[in-house]
């Protein structure tokens, strides 16, 4: 009897202490900070030596606030995590470093689940995230992502379904899993711009750095995505669309996506737009049946429509797959310039191929794909040479055509370049690549496979 007494109490305490990893407040209108609730016994965050300590589950609830502190540490223990469900403000105006304690720490960071749209600036979070689960939204602005220990499946999750994100003048490093992604049935309209990726996915697994799914708009500008070499099994912007629904719009502009397994992949129903990009060096893949494209595009309910235009497509082990689809557009210039199809094409082709084959662009479909208006790599550009970086009809006669005479020329143009933090990649007329942040003496230079003048 006694033993069975002694088990029930053992049972009481442990329940007890599980009740005890968790604080909530009261919702009844209070606004909250890592200080005020370090004052607060048993909230589960406490001050030790100047920096804020997070221990277990700490909510914030619905009805009250939370404001970040500005100037702060804050470290988080295992399995430790704020979640807001009120409303919440993480703009700070001084460095605030959200970190975990401990080398094998498992955290989980900040879980943001408000009603409102949430406003998150100048912060930075070191192995631990940032989810979104919110109603409404959120802006999230020169903020630092860096070695994400990968507890969830990105650094910033996307949640919240239909709840529309703005990332901006973000970097994402070194991070476990992908920078930024969110579930297959959470479609959230998403902005990313002028942000740098660099070498996440370091578990290796076959996610991309950008793992998204598409929603009713997707664009990317002016981002730089470079990968590492080492990773032979992640790509660098990959959405998806597993439902097969229609409507869905994405967008990838002035982009530089360098080092990846692959460079761009789509796969499912949207209609895509890839614009003015560098997809230089998607290699690194040990079979290239498997990836290693500077664009991949996959629907087989051949519904994706692509409209590619003046990319430079260099040294991927693929320039461009197309894998079904419905309508992909790499320059269609027989039409007038004001038809609904008309595209100038404008992408450069360099060195792409592998096995000691060149391939620039693989219509692996059965429909037939304009790509006029390019520039191949082949020393002439004519119908003979080019043949022989593209496969199609020619080559199988299950597949579709590729029209592509015309074949283009360079322009003379004025580009302006990612408006980022890493640096753009640049040429001279000798081919050698230059850092524009060096800066630019008077001349021609080339972007985008176009001379650009520099006055």
């Amino acid at each position: 009897m006694k033993k069975k007494w002694m088990m029930a109490v053992a049972m009481l305490t442990l329940v007890f202490q599980l009740h005890a990893q968790e604080f909530s407040t009261l919702g009844d209108g209070k606004v909250y900070s890592f200080q005020a609730l370090s004052a607060i016994d048993g909230s589960g965050v406490t001050l030790s030596n100047g920096d804020y300590v997070v221990n277990g589950k700490v909510v914030i609830a619905n009805g009250d606030e939370f404001v970040m502190d500005g100037g702060a540490t804050v470290l988080f223990a295992d399995d430790a995590e704020l979640v807001i469900k009120g409303k919440a403000d993480l703009r700070v105006s001084q460095p605030t470093v959200l970190n975990r304690l401990g080398e094998a720490s498992t955290c989980l960071g900040l879980n943001v689940e408000s009603e409102e749209v949430v406003e998150v600036s100048h912060l930075t979070f070191e192995y631990v995230g940032l989810r979104g689960g919110v109603k409404a939204g959120m802006n999230v602005s020169d903020c630092t992502f860096l070695h994400h220990n990968g507890m969830v499946t990105s650094a910033l999750f996307l949640g919240g379904d239909g709840a529309s994100f703005r990332v901006s003048n973000c970097r994402f490093e070194y991070c476990q899993k992908a920078a930024i992604g969110g579930a297959a049935n959470y479609f959230c309209p998403l902005l990313v711009e002028n942000c740098v990726f660099k070498c996440n996915s370091q578990a290796n697994g076959n996610v991309p750095q950008l793992n998204l799914t598409a929603s009713e708009t997707i664009a990317i500008n002016h981002c730089v995505v470079e990968g590492d070499s080492l990773l032979t099994m992640v790509g660098g912007i990959g959405i998806a669309n597993w439902y097969g629904l229609d409507g869905f719009k994405v967008s990838i502009e002035g982009c530089e996506i360098t080092n990846n397994r692959y460079g761009v992949t789509t796969m499912g129903v949207m209609d895509v737009v890839i614009k003015d990009n560098i997809l230089c060096n998607n290699k690194f893949e040990v079979n290239p049946n498997n990836g290693g494209s500077g664009i991949s595009l996959y629907d087989p309910y051949y519904k994706q429509k692509a409209v590619i235009t003046g990319n430079t497509i260099e040294k991927n082990l693929w320039g461009v797959t197309v894998i079904g689809c419905g309508d992909v557009n790499l320059g269609k210039t027989e039409v007038g310039s004001d038809a609904t199809d008309y595209n100038p094409g404008g992408n450069v082709f360099i060195d792409n191929g592998n096995n000691g084959i060149p391939y620039d662009l693989y219509n692996n479909s059965v429909n037939t794909v304009y790509a006029q208006g390019n520039v191949w790599s082949v020393p002439v550009q004519d119908a003979e040479s080019i043949e022989t970086v593209i496969h199609h009809k020619t080559d199988d006669p299950s597949l579709g055509e590729v029209v592509f005479l015309p074949a283009g020329a360079t322009r003379v143009i004025t580009a302006k370049m990612p408006d980022v933090s890493a640096p753009a990649v640049m040429y001279d007329l000798q081919g050698i690549r230059i850092d524009p942040r060096q800066g630019l003496p008077k001349g021609i230079y080339i972007v985008n496979g176009k001379k650009v003048a520099v006055p």
